[in-house]
């Protein structure tokens, strides 16, 4: 019993982190029908910054890098949106999407030419404690994660559903024609929408160091992970992705811990994304194939 509390509590921190990167995929598509494969690198390279310029050469305290590293995560979005996402998306989905792969490709590059192949031992944002809950012990770290999710979470939920400005990205997202004919102002809401989805991914990657291996292409796997989750929602339902995300990891933590065999939580995973996009609804593909222009 207390080696399956364990995998679950595994789980459900994994899992939280696989639904702060399916997070910042929805809100990112809910405005610009593009997702963002990028999502995971730009997580990478922010943390790296966190690690090696904000800690290390500047010698900051890990709260006041933590707030820092937020902001490059939000000004990496404006960027990835201004000059690379943008330009290119009059030209269509696909154009949209093999232009997210070079920005990951990029990003991961820069990461290796700026810091080297290393992986370094990052300090956690939270206490290196570890308290007993249900029988078990649990890291502040694995609790201060799924709290950030939960928090995170209801906040871009009442953002997105309870103001005018989540009003607006909904107007933006259905006809962006329309929205600029009433006044909006589609190109700043669109890029401050970027902005929230590069947090996300900063806040991931410095959630991610204490859980797994920080390498340069390791959060890629964990969007390849999070996408279960954003196709479980349509692309469109943040609680979705937060309880999809959260199942995969409590399976994948299961599958790991009872199953000898390697592989078998990643298997389970990637089957599970094919099985889902075999059963996708026709509506919701139809939705997914549309392009709005800014």
């Amino acid at each position: 019993m207390t080696q399956f509390v364990n995998l679950t509590i595994a789980g459900l921190t994994i899992g939280a982190v696989y639904a702060l990167v399916s997070l910042g995929v929805v809100v990112i598509y809910r405005i610009s029908r593009v997702v963002n494969l990028a999502h995971g690198a730009m997580g990478i390279f922010t943390t790296f910054v966190f690690h090696y310029e904000f800690n290390q050469r500047l010698g900051w305290p890990v709260g006041v890098s933590f707030v820092a590293t937020l902001a490059v995560g939000a000004v990496l979005g404006v960027v990835v949106e201004r000059l690379f996402v943008g330009p290119v998306r009059p030209d269509g989905i696909l154009t949209t999407l093999v232009m997210t792969v070079g920005v990951l490709l990029i990003l991961t590059e820069l990461t290796v030419q700026f810091w080297g192949p290393n992986q370094p031992v990052i300090a956690s944002i939270f206490p290196d404690r570890t308290i007993r809950l249900a029988g078990t012990g649990v890291t502040v770290h694995q609790l201060g994660t799924i709290g950030c999710v939960a928090l995170l979470g209801a906040g871009l939920y009442l953002l997105l559903n309870r103001t005018r400005y989540g009003r607006a990205i909904e107007a933006i997202a259905e006809d962006p024609g329309a929205a600029r004919i009433v006044g909006l102002p589609v190109r700043l809401i669109t890029t401050s929408v970027w902005a929230i989805g590069g947090a996300t991914a900063a806040l991931a990657g410095m959630l991610y160091i204490h859980l797994n291996t920080l390498e340069q292409i390791s959060l890629t796997f964990v969007l390849i992970s999070s996408l279960v989750a954003a196709v479980l929602g349509g692309f469109n339902s943040l609680l979705l992705a937060v309880v999809g995300s959260l199942a995969v990891g409590v399976a994948f933590s299961l599958a790991q811990g009872y199953v000898s065999t390697p592989g078998v939580g990643d298997l389970i995973v990637f089957g599970t994304l094919l099985a889902v996009l075999l059963a996708f609804r026709p509506d919701q593909a139809a939705a997914l194939e549309s392009v709005s222009e800014y």
